[in-house]
């Protein structure tokens, strides 16, 4: 994504989440621009919290340390004002429930835009999908692409070692040389298939 439109974006109030891809690039480009904070990992949130606290307000973190959440969410959104904070983390997928109400609240302030990435999204809960859902995917054919292969390559394994399966029981019962050996084979292989896709989590 062209920076230009990464501005644009965010001049709109959109956030961006980014496919598989370290967001330090973005920060590096923007830091000039807006006022940016950037996390490798957005845990743990209070110590997130000071560090982008302190950027606004220029306390040290000794002081700042001795605030909880709630006080250090107030204190950098009063001292925001009217500027705008850009917060950049990888790895949202680890973001936890607790966290994420942190993390909204910032973002139900008007001047605080985010842009993330993730590289895993089934242990994506309720409430972390929640917030990913007000994020626009910029990189969103990327992340197709990457989930249609893993599916066809698991369902293409499933299926050789199915008819695998299938060879070998015919193979050892090849003597009765009958209709319902056939029909046993088959079967089997399905089982073998089924409980494969079962196994892999694809039902």
């Amino acid at each position: 994504m062209k920076l230009l439109q990464i501005r644009s974006d965010i001049s709109s109030g959109q956030n961006l989440m980014f496919y598989d891809k370290n967001v330090y690039e973005c920060y590096r480009r923007l830091r000039n621009d807006f006022i940016c904070v950037f996390y490798h990992d957005p845990l743990p949130i209070k110590l997130r919290l000071v560090d982008a606290t302190k950027v606004i307000t220029g306390q040290t973190k000794t002081f700042l340390n001795r605030l909880a959440v709630p006080e250090l969410t107030q204190l950098l959104v009063e001292k925001l004002q009217s500027k705008t904070l850009i917060i950049l983390f990888n790895n949202f997928e680890r973001l936890t429930d607790r966290s994420i109400q942190v993390y909204k609240q910032l973002n139900s302030q008007p001047n605080i835009h985010f842009i993330c990435s993730f590289y895993f999204d089934r242990t994506f809960n309720p409430e972390v999908y929640s917030f990913f859902k007000t994020f626009k995917l910029v990189n969103k054919d990327d992340y197709e692409l990457k989930n249609r292969n893993e599916i066809d390559i698991s369902y293409v394994v499933y299926a050789g070692i199915s008819i695998y399966c299938f060879l070998i029981y015919l193979k050892t019962g090849f003597s009765l040389a009958s209709a319902t050996l056939v029909i046993g084979a088959a079967w089997f292989a399905l089982i073998i298939f089924r409980t494969l896709i079962y196994a892999g989590g694809r039902l």
